[in-house]
Protein backbone atom coordinates (compact mmCIF):
# COMPACT_ATOMS: atom_id res chain seq x y z
CA UNK A 1 0.00 0.00 0.00
CA UNK A 2 1.36 3.42 -0.97
CA UNK A 3 2.64 5.75 1.92
CA UNK A 4 0.46 8.82 2.12
CA UNK A 5 1.84 11.72 3.26
CA UNK A 6 -0.95 13.65 5.33
CA UNK A 7 0.51 16.81 5.46
CA UNK A 8 0.15 17.60 1.35
CA UNK A 9 -3.61 18.45 1.92
CA UNK A 10 -3.57 19.56 5.31
CA UNK A 11 -1.18 22.80 4.64
CA UNK A 12 -2.79 23.37 1.30
CA UNK A 13 -4.59 26.71 1.08
CA UNK A 14 -4.82 26.89 -2.43
CA UNK A 15 -5.73 23.47 -4.81
CA UNK A 16 -6.80 23.21 -8.31
CA UNK A 17 -8.58 20.18 -9.75
CA UNK A 18 -7.52 19.05 -13.21
CA UNK A 19 -11.46 17.39 -14.13
CA UNK A 20 -13.27 19.06 -11.40
CA UNK A 21 -16.96 18.19 -13.02
CA UNK A 22 -16.21 14.64 -12.25
CA UNK A 23 -18.83 13.52 -9.35
CA UNK A 24 -15.67 12.16 -7.30
CA UNK A 25 -13.74 15.38 -8.00
CA UNK A 26 -16.66 17.29 -7.40
CA UNK A 27 -17.23 16.01 -4.30
CA UNK A 28 -13.75 16.24 -3.00
CA UNK A 29 -14.08 20.35 -4.10
CA UNK A 30 -16.64 20.86 -1.48
CA UNK A 31 -15.04 18.81 1.24
CA UNK A 32 -11.69 20.92 0.68
CA UNK A 33 -13.94 23.42 0.52
CA UNK A 34 -15.54 22.96 3.67
CA UNK A 35 -11.96 22.62 5.34
CA UNK A 36 -11.07 26.60 4.40
CA UNK A 37 -9.24 25.56 1.37
CA UNK A 38 -9.71 27.85 -1.74
CA UNK A 39 -10.67 25.69 -4.44
CA UNK A 40 -10.80 25.99 -8.34
CA UNK A 41 -10.25 24.01 -11.35
CA UNK A 42 -10.79 22.54 -15.18
CA UNK A 43 -12.46 20.45 -16.85
CA UNK A 44 -13.95 19.83 -20.60
CA UNK A 45 -16.95 21.91 -22.22
CA UNK A 46 -19.04 19.17 -21.65
CA UNK A 47 -22.22 19.87 -19.77
CA UNK A 48 -22.82 17.47 -16.29
CA UNK A 49 -25.12 18.16 -13.00
CA UNK A 50 -21.85 18.99 -11.27
CA UNK A 51 -21.75 22.10 -12.82
CA UNK A 52 -24.80 23.67 -11.00
CA UNK A 53 -23.07 22.10 -7.91
CA UNK A 54 -20.03 24.39 -8.50
CA UNK A 55 -22.06 27.01 -9.37
CA UNK A 56 -23.99 26.82 -6.30
CA UNK A 57 -20.60 26.73 -4.13
CA UNK A 58 -19.00 29.44 -6.21
CA UNK A 59 -16.24 27.20 -7.36
CA UNK A 60 -14.74 28.74 -10.48
CA UNK A 61 -14.49 25.94 -13.18
CA UNK A 62 -12.36 26.75 -16.67
CA UNK A 63 -13.66 24.80 -19.62
CA UNK A 64 -10.95 23.54 -21.59
CA UNK A 65 -7.07 22.39 -20.45
CA UNK A 66 -4.43 25.91 -21.28
CA UNK A 67 -1.27 25.76 -18.75
CA UNK A 68 -2.41 29.33 -18.74
CA UNK A 69 -5.50 28.39 -16.40
CA UNK A 70 -3.31 27.23 -13.31
CA UNK A 71 -3.00 30.07 -11.16
CA UNK A 72 0.69 31.42 -9.23
CA UNK A 73 -0.62 30.49 -5.91
CA UNK A 74 -1.62 26.97 -6.25
CA UNK A 75 0.00 24.68 -3.31
CA UNK A 76 -1.41 21.50 -4.65
CA UNK A 77 -2.76 20.04 -8.21
CA UNK A 78 -5.44 17.48 -7.97
CA UNK A 79 -5.75 15.54 -11.11
CA UNK A 80 -9.00 12.71 -11.85
CA UNK A 81 -7.99 9.05 -13.26
CA UNK A 82 -8.71 10.46 -16.69
CA UNK A 83 -5.89 12.87 -17.11
CA UNK A 84 -3.18 11.52 -14.31
CA UNK A 85 -1.15 10.00 -17.13
CA UNK A 86 -1.92 12.40 -19.94
CA UNK A 87 -0.42 15.21 -21.73
CA UNK A 88 -2.36 17.13 -20.19
CA UNK A 89 -0.90 21.10 -20.50
CA UNK A 90 -1.71 21.94 -16.59
CA UNK A 91 0.04 19.00 -15.01
CA UNK A 92 3.11 19.82 -17.23
CA UNK A 93 2.68 23.26 -16.02
CA UNK A 94 2.35 22.22 -12.54
CA UNK A 95 5.28 20.02 -12.62
CA UNK A 96 7.74 22.51 -14.74
CA UNK A 97 7.04 25.37 -11.67
CA UNK A 98 7.63 22.23 -8.84
CA UNK A 99 3.86 21.85 -7.56
CA UNK A 100 2.54 18.59 -5.90
CA UNK A 101 0.92 16.83 -8.35
CA UNK A 102 -1.83 13.72 -6.71
CA UNK A 103 -4.01 11.51 -8.29
CA UNK A 104 -7.86 11.50 -7.25
CA UNK A 105 -7.48 8.24 -5.36
CA UNK A 106 -4.47 9.53 -3.73
CA UNK A 107 -6.60 12.77 -2.21
CA UNK A 108 -9.22 11.26 -0.67
CA UNK A 109 -7.83 8.35 0.44
CA UNK A 110 -5.53 11.26 2.46
CA UNK A 111 -8.63 12.41 3.73
CA UNK A 112 -10.34 9.29 4.45
CA UNK A 113 -7.31 7.57 5.98
CA UNK A 114 -6.93 9.99 8.82
CA UNK A 115 -10.96 10.00 9.83
CA UNK A 116 -13.09 7.20 10.50
CA UNK A 117 -13.31 6.27 7.20
CA UNK A 118 -16.23 3.35 6.41
CA UNK A 119 -15.77 2.35 2.95
CA UNK A 120 -18.50 1.01 0.70
CA UNK A 121 -17.51 -1.67 -1.19
CA UNK A 122 -19.15 -4.01 -4.08
CA UNK A 123 -19.68 -4.83 -7.97
CA UNK A 124 -23.24 -3.45 -7.48
CA UNK A 125 -25.22 -0.89 -4.91
CA UNK A 126 -22.32 0.80 -3.96
CA UNK A 127 -23.71 4.65 -4.41
CA UNK A 128 -27.45 3.74 -3.21
CA UNK A 129 -25.69 1.87 0.50
CA UNK A 130 -22.92 4.81 0.67
CA UNK A 131 -26.16 7.36 0.85
CA UNK A 132 -28.37 5.56 2.57
CA UNK A 133 -26.01 4.68 5.51
CA UNK A 134 -24.67 8.78 5.20
CA UNK A 135 -28.39 10.03 5.43
CA UNK A 136 -29.03 7.22 8.42
CA UNK A 137 -25.88 8.94 10.04
CA UNK A 138 -26.63 12.55 9.24
CA UNK A 139 -30.59 11.97 10.53
CA UNK A 140 -28.89 10.64 14.13
CA UNK A 141 -27.00 13.59 14.76
CA UNK A 142 -23.36 12.16 13.43
CA UNK A 143 -22.54 14.71 11.03
CA UNK A 144 -21.45 12.50 8.97
CA UNK A 145 -18.89 13.75 5.89
CA UNK A 146 -20.12 11.66 2.81
CA UNK A 147 -19.14 11.22 -0.48
CA UNK A 148 -21.51 9.48 -3.15
CA UNK A 149 -21.10 8.31 -6.94
CA UNK A 150 -24.18 9.74 -7.82
CA UNK A 151 -26.18 12.89 -6.70
CA UNK A 152 -28.55 12.41 -3.24
CA UNK A 153 -32.03 13.81 -4.29
CA UNK A 154 -32.27 15.10 -0.24
CA UNK A 155 -28.72 17.15 -0.73
CA UNK A 156 -29.03 18.50 -4.22
CA UNK A 157 -25.45 16.70 -4.59
CA UNK A 158 -23.26 13.92 -4.22
CA UNK A 159 -21.50 15.03 -1.43
CA UNK A 160 -22.14 16.13 1.81
CA UNK A 161 -19.20 17.95 4.38
CA UNK A 162 -19.51 17.70 7.78
CA UNK A 163 -20.50 20.86 10.19
CA UNK A 164 -18.05 20.78 12.62
CA UNK A 165 -15.10 22.93 12.17
CA UNK A 166 -12.68 21.04 10.10
CA UNK A 167 -9.80 23.26 8.85
CA UNK A 168 -7.77 20.78 10.78
CA UNK A 169 -9.51 17.62 10.74
CA UNK A 170 -7.45 15.37 8.24
CA UNK A 171 -4.68 15.35 10.53
CA UNK A 172 -4.89 12.14 12.04
CA UNK A 173 -5.14 12.99 15.93
CA UNK A 174 -8.25 15.38 15.26
CA UNK A 175 -9.91 13.22 12.84
CA UNK A 176 -10.00 9.80 14.68
CA UNK A 177 -13.66 10.30 15.62
CA UNK A 178 -14.87 12.04 12.55
CA UNK A 179 -17.10 9.61 10.51
CA UNK A 180 -16.18 9.77 6.45
CA UNK A 181 -18.22 7.54 4.69
CA UNK A 182 -17.25 6.68 0.92
CA UNK A 183 -17.38 4.17 -2.03
CA UNK A 184 -14.52 2.13 -2.28
CA UNK A 185 -14.30 1.37 -5.60
CA UNK A 186 -12.59 -1.40 -6.92
CA UNK A 187 -11.14 -0.59 -10.45
CA UNK A 188 -7.40 -0.60 -10.89
CA UNK A 189 -7.58 -1.22 -7.04
CA UNK A 190 -8.24 2.38 -5.96
CA UNK A 191 -9.93 0.92 -2.65
CA UNK A 192 -6.08 -0.59 -1.95
CA UNK A 193 -5.44 3.07 -0.96
CA UNK A 194 -7.33 3.37 1.81
CA UNK A 195 -7.51 2.30 5.49
CA UNK A 196 -10.90 1.96 6.47
CA UNK A 197 -12.03 1.43 10.14
CA UNK A 198 -14.87 -0.68 8.96
CA UNK A 199 -16.02 -2.18 5.57
CA UNK A 200 -19.68 -2.44 4.20
CA UNK A 201 -19.44 -5.36 1.43
CA UNK A 202 -22.61 -5.42 -0.69
CA UNK A 203 -21.93 -8.16 -3.07
CA UNK A 204 -18.90 -9.47 -5.31
CA UNK A 205 -19.74 -9.82 -9.01
CA UNK A 206 -17.37 -10.20 -11.93
CA UNK A 207 -17.17 -6.65 -13.60
CA UNK A 208 -14.35 -4.55 -15.28
CA UNK A 209 -12.92 -7.25 -17.45
CA UNK A 210 -10.19 -4.74 -19.16
CA UNK A 211 -8.47 -4.64 -16.10
CA UNK A 212 -9.68 -7.34 -14.11
CA UNK A 213 -8.38 -10.24 -17.08
CA UNK A 214 -10.14 -12.84 -14.58
CA UNK A 215 -12.73 -13.50 -12.32
CA UNK A 216 -9.98 -15.00 -10.06
CA UNK A 217 -8.42 -12.08 -10.17
CA UNK A 218 -11.20 -9.71 -9.66
CA UNK A 219 -12.55 -11.58 -6.25
CA UNK A 220 -8.82 -11.71 -4.75
CA UNK A 221 -8.37 -7.71 -5.00
CA UNK A 222 -11.73 -7.77 -2.55
CA UNK A 223 -10.63 -10.55 -0.19
CA UNK A 224 -7.05 -8.18 -0.01
CA UNK A 225 -9.35 -5.27 0.78
CA UNK A 226 -11.37 -7.21 3.45
CA UNK A 227 -8.50 -7.96 5.03
CA UNK A 228 -8.27 -4.47 6.08
CA UNK A 229 -10.32 -5.07 8.80
CA UNK A 230 -11.14 -7.30 12.01
CA UNK A 231 -14.14 -9.15 11.43
CA UNK A 232 -16.08 -7.65 13.86
CA UNK A 233 -15.84 -4.39 11.63
CA UNK A 234 -16.72 -6.35 8.42
CA UNK A 235 -20.64 -5.62 7.27
CA UNK A 236 -20.56 -8.69 4.46
CA UNK A 237 -23.90 -8.11 2.00
CA UNK A 238 -23.28 -11.55 0.64
CA UNK A 239 -24.39 -13.06 4.39
CA UNK A 240 -26.94 -10.47 5.29
CA UNK A 241 -30.34 -12.15 5.44
CA UNK A 242 -33.73 -10.21 4.49
CA UNK A 243 -35.01 -10.57 7.88
CA UNK A 244 -37.40 -7.57 7.97
CA UNK A 245 -38.40 -5.81 5.20
CA UNK A 246 -38.11 -2.07 5.25
CA UNK A 247 -40.13 0.57 4.29
CA UNK A 248 -38.72 2.45 1.30
CA UNK A 249 -39.32 5.00 -1.02
CA UNK A 250 -37.34 3.08 -3.12
CA UNK A 251 -38.55 -0.31 -4.84
CA UNK A 252 -37.09 -3.79 -5.75
CA UNK A 253 -35.00 -6.05 -3.90
CA UNK A 254 -31.84 -4.84 -4.30
CA UNK A 255 -32.90 -2.24 -2.61
CA UNK A 256 -33.79 -3.92 -0.08
CA UNK A 257 -30.84 -5.82 0.47
CA UNK A 258 -28.64 -2.25 0.12
CA UNK A 259 -30.70 -0.92 3.11
CA UNK A 260 -29.85 -4.17 5.10
CA UNK A 261 -26.26 -3.59 5.07
CA UNK A 262 -27.20 -0.02 5.41
CA UNK A 263 -29.22 -0.47 8.35
CA UNK A 264 -26.46 -3.14 10.04
CA UNK A 265 -23.49 -0.87 9.55
CA UNK A 266 -25.67 1.95 11.07
CA UNK A 267 -26.69 0.02 14.60
CA UNK A 268 -22.98 -1.31 14.55
CA UNK A 269 -22.07 2.46 14.87
CA UNK A 270 -24.20 3.00 17.52
CA UNK A 271 -27.70 4.59 15.73
CA UNK A 272 -30.87 2.84 17.24
CA UNK A 273 -32.87 0.50 15.25
CA UNK A 274 -35.97 3.49 15.49
CA UNK A 275 -33.84 5.98 14.25
CA UNK A 276 -32.31 4.41 11.55
CA UNK A 277 -35.78 2.75 10.17
CA UNK A 278 -37.38 6.19 9.90
CA UNK A 279 -33.87 7.97 8.33
CA UNK A 280 -34.51 4.83 5.50
CA UNK A 281 -38.25 5.52 5.45
CA UNK A 282 -37.82 8.98 4.77
CA UNK A 283 -34.59 8.45 1.94
CA UNK A 284 -35.36 9.73 -1.17
CA UNK A 285 -32.83 8.30 -3.16
CA UNK A 286 -30.49 9.00 -6.04
CA UNK A 287 -30.22 10.73 -9.25
CA UNK A 288 -29.86 7.80 -12.28
CA UNK A 289 -31.56 5.16 -10.17
CA UNK A 290 -34.84 4.75 -11.66
CA UNK A 291 -35.19 8.42 -12.22
CA UNK A 292 -38.45 9.38 -13.75
CA UNK A 293 -38.41 11.92 -16.75
CA UNK A 294 -41.83 12.27 -16.80
CA UNK A 295 -44.53 11.01 -19.39
CA UNK A 296 -44.92 11.00 -23.29
CA UNK A 297 -48.31 10.37 -24.55
CA UNK A 298 -48.93 7.96 -21.73
CA UNK A 299 -45.75 6.54 -21.53
CA UNK A 300 -43.88 6.55 -18.24
CA UNK A 301 -40.29 7.57 -18.75
CA UNK A 302 -37.22 6.32 -15.99
CA UNK A 303 -33.64 6.45 -16.55
CA UNK A 304 -31.04 3.99 -14.43
CA UNK A 305 -27.78 3.69 -13.97
CA UNK A 306 -27.87 0.04 -14.44
CA UNK A 307 -24.95 -1.21 -16.76
CA UNK A 308 -24.12 -4.87 -15.89
CA UNK A 309 -26.26 -7.87 -16.33
CA UNK A 310 -27.04 -8.23 -12.64
CA UNK A 311 -27.88 -4.75 -12.53
CA UNK A 312 -29.93 -4.44 -15.41
CA UNK A 313 -31.85 -7.72 -14.54
CA UNK A 314 -32.47 -5.74 -10.83
CA UNK A 315 -34.02 -2.39 -12.61
CA UNK A 316 -36.03 -3.95 -14.67
CA UNK A 317 -37.70 -6.18 -12.18
CA UNK A 318 -37.86 -2.87 -10.28
CA UNK A 319 -40.04 -1.38 -13.05
CA UNK A 320 -42.19 -4.28 -13.41
CA UNK A 321 -42.72 -4.04 -9.62
CA UNK A 322 -43.68 -0.70 -9.74
CA UNK A 323 -45.59 -0.43 -12.52
CA UNK A 324 -47.11 -4.26 -12.65
CA UNK A 325 -49.92 -3.42 -15.35
CA UNK A 326 -47.49 -1.99 -18.20
CA UNK A 327 -45.17 -3.32 -20.43
CA UNK A 328 -41.39 -2.78 -20.49
CA UNK A 329 -39.18 -1.33 -23.27
CA UNK A 330 -35.50 -0.75 -22.64
CA UNK A 331 -33.14 1.54 -24.46
CA UNK A 332 -29.64 -0.24 -23.40
CA UNK A 333 -26.32 1.78 -24.08
CA UNK A 334 -23.53 -0.35 -22.90
CA UNK A 335 -20.38 0.94 -21.48
CA UNK A 336 -16.89 -0.04 -22.89
CA UNK A 337 -16.55 -2.72 -25.70
CA UNK A 338 -14.53 -4.83 -23.37
CA UNK A 339 -17.33 -5.46 -20.50
CA UNK A 340 -19.81 -5.91 -23.31
CA UNK A 341 -17.22 -8.85 -24.90
CA UNK A 342 -16.48 -10.41 -21.72
CA UNK A 343 -20.24 -10.52 -20.13
CA UNK A 344 -21.69 -10.75 -23.42
CA UNK A 345 -24.08 -13.97 -22.84
CA UNK A 346 -24.87 -12.45 -19.23
CA UNK A 347 -26.10 -9.11 -21.15
CA UNK A 348 -28.10 -10.86 -23.75
CA UNK A 349 -29.91 -13.31 -21.01
CA UNK A 350 -30.47 -10.15 -18.88
CA UNK A 351 -31.92 -7.96 -21.66
CA UNK A 352 -34.72 -10.48 -22.59
CA UNK A 353 -36.21 -9.93 -19.06
CA UNK A 354 -37.93 -6.77 -21.16
CA UNK A 355 -40.98 -6.89 -23.04
CA UNK A 356 -39.05 -4.63 -25.98
CA UNK A 357 -35.21 -4.22 -26.22
CA UNK A 358 -33.20 -1.35 -28.36
CA UNK A 359 -29.42 -1.08 -28.37
CA UNK A 360 -27.78 2.30 -28.78
CA UNK A 361 -24.20 3.18 -29.30
CA UNK A 362 -21.89 1.95 -27.03
CA UNK A 363 -20.70 4.83 -24.53
CA UNK A 364 -16.97 3.86 -24.91
CA UNK A 365 -14.10 4.14 -22.67
CA UNK A 366 -11.38 7.38 -23.60
CA UNK A 367 -8.95 4.44 -23.67
CA UNK A 368 -10.81 2.81 -26.48
CA UNK A 369 -10.75 2.92 -30.22
CA UNK A 370 -12.91 1.66 -33.19
CA UNK A 371 -16.17 0.00 -34.37
CA UNK A 372 -18.71 -0.95 -31.99
CA UNK A 373 -18.58 -4.22 -33.11
CA UNK A 374 -19.82 -5.68 -30.05
CA UNK A 375 -22.64 -3.51 -29.74
CA UNK A 376 -24.38 -4.23 -33.08
CA UNK A 377 -23.73 -8.37 -32.02
CA UNK A 378 -25.51 -7.79 -28.92
CA UNK A 379 -28.29 -6.19 -31.02
CA UNK A 380 -28.28 -9.23 -33.32
CA UNK A 381 -28.08 -11.49 -30.94
CA UNK A 382 -31.65 -9.65 -29.50
CA UNK A 383 -33.20 -9.68 -33.29
CA UNK A 384 -33.58 -6.09 -32.46
CA UNK A 385 -32.70 -2.55 -33.97
CA UNK A 386 -29.30 -0.49 -32.86
CA UNK A 387 -29.32 3.37 -33.07
CA UNK A 388 -25.90 5.36 -33.68
CA UNK A 389 -26.96 8.21 -32.01
CA UNK A 390 -30.03 9.12 -29.82
CA UNK A 391 -31.89 11.16 -32.32
CA UNK A 392 -32.64 8.25 -34.19
CA UNK A 393 -33.85 6.57 -31.25
CA UNK A 394 -36.09 8.66 -30.05
CA UNK A 395 -37.58 9.44 -33.49
CA UNK A 396 -38.09 5.65 -33.65
CA UNK A 397 -40.16 5.83 -30.37
CA UNK A 398 -42.39 8.48 -31.28
CA UNK A 399 -43.07 7.08 -35.08
CA UNK A 400 -43.62 3.64 -33.89
CA UNK A 401 -47.16 4.41 -31.54
CA UNK A 402 -47.06 1.27 -30.52
CA UNK A 403 -44.62 2.00 -27.53
CA UNK A 404 -46.01 5.68 -26.90
CA UNK A 405 -49.10 4.31 -25.28
CA UNK A 406 -50.66 4.01 -22.18
CA UNK A 407 -48.97 0.98 -20.99
CA UNK A 408 -45.90 1.55 -21.81
CA UNK A 409 -42.55 2.34 -19.76
CA UNK A 410 -39.69 3.37 -21.34
CA UNK A 411 -36.21 2.06 -19.21
CA UNK A 412 -32.97 4.16 -20.48
CA UNK A 413 -29.97 2.21 -19.06
CA UNK A 414 -26.26 2.46 -19.15
CA UNK A 415 -23.71 4.72 -17.20
CA UNK A 416 -23.22 6.67 -20.47
CA UNK A 417 -25.77 9.14 -22.03
CA UNK A 418 -28.72 7.53 -22.74
CA UNK A 419 -31.26 9.09 -20.93
CA UNK A 420 -31.15 11.42 -23.64
CA UNK A 421 -33.09 9.88 -25.43
CA UNK A 422 -35.86 10.49 -23.08
CA UNK A 423 -35.34 14.32 -23.48
CA UNK A 424 -35.25 14.51 -27.11
CA UNK A 425 -38.28 12.24 -26.88
CA UNK A 426 -40.29 14.28 -24.47
CA UNK A 427 -39.48 17.78 -26.83
CA UNK A 428 -40.65 15.87 -29.95
CA UNK A 429 -44.05 17.87 -30.91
Amino acid sequence: MENIKYNRLNSARNAYLIGIKGVGMCALAQILKSRGVRVLGSDTYEKFFTDEVLKKLKIECKEGFAKKNLPKNIDVVIASNAYINTQNPEIAEADRRGVSVISYPDALAELFNNAYGIAIAGSHGKSTTTAMLGYILEYAGMDPTVIVGSRVNQWGSNARASRQNLKSLNSPTNGAHHYFVAEADEYRDAFLKYRPKMIVLTNIDYDHPDYFKTEAAYKKSFQKFMRRVPKDKLIDGRQAELTQKFDLKLKGEHNQQNATVAYLAARKLGVKADTAKEALRRFSGLSRRFESYGSYHGALLYDDYAHHPTEIRAAINGAKQTHPDRKIIVMFQAHTFTRTKKLFDDFNTALKSADEVYILKTYSSARERGEDIWGKKLAKALNTRYFTTHKAAANYLHKNQNYTGSTWVVLALGAGDGWQVLMLLKNIK
